[in-house]
């Protein structure tokens, strides 16, 4: 999907126009204000030290293998996504309420807020056993997903199909992420039980 939007984002160029032209349309003064909170809250630096901070919690609580993953994850997504930006080469909005330098695509902010609030869905799904807590959490997780979507749209800052592409992508790594540090764990797990067998016959 991610590719495909890639090979295709030429042909957004109207869609993406036209509603870059309408959310110009409906901006207010207390409406920016507010993006400009979102922007600044959800940017990749802010979304890569709160990762951090989460992983200290989670080596603290003795997960220190989700806590891997999540420092993983989000550095690898920072990066990948510069890389990205700087070979697609495409050029953010001439109107952005913000001045913003780099290119524009995929959105930062949007591939961030997916690949971290789904690893925390992740973690909650695998760690809680109340199914409200859990609905609920993804429910707030999928919200903040739309609602950075949308402020980068509403500001200017982005195409639309950055912000298609962002999610894109921020899927497919999220995805990778999980599916790897699944595998790399129950590696890790059949070459400790032996070892652990061993230890648990010596106290007999």
């Amino acid at each position: 999907m991610f590719l495909l939007i890639v090979f295709l984002k030429i042909y957004f160029a109207t869609m993406d126009a036209n509603i870059n032209s309408w959310s110009a349309s409906i901006q207010s003064a207390s409406g920016i204000e507010m993006a400009k909170i979102i922007h600044y809250g959800f940017a990749p630096t802010p979304s890569f030290v709160a990762s951090l901070l989460v992983a200290v919690y989670l080596f603290h609580k003795k997960y220190k293998y989700e806590a891997l993953l999540l420092i993983g994850a989000m550095a690898a997504n920072v990066t990948l996504v510069e890389i990205i930006k700087m070979l697609v080469h495409f050029p953010r909005p001439l109107n952005g309420i913000l001045t913003i330098q780099g290119f524009s695509f995929p959105s930062g902010h949007v591939t961030s807020a997916v690949v971290l609030f789904g690893l925390l869905t992740y973690f909650a799904w695998n760690r809680w056993k109340s199914s409200i807590r859990r609905i609920l959490w993804s429910l707030f997780s999928v919200a903040i997903a739309i609602v950075v979507g949308l402020d980068r749209i509403y500001l200017n800052v982005h195409w639309f199909s950055d912000v298609l592409g962002g999610y894109s992508f921020g899927v497919f790594w999220l995805t990778l992420s999980i599916f790897t540090f699944q595998h790399l764990t129950k590696v890790v797990i059949n070459q400790e039980l032996p070892t652990t067998n061993r230890e648990e016959k010596k106290k007999r």
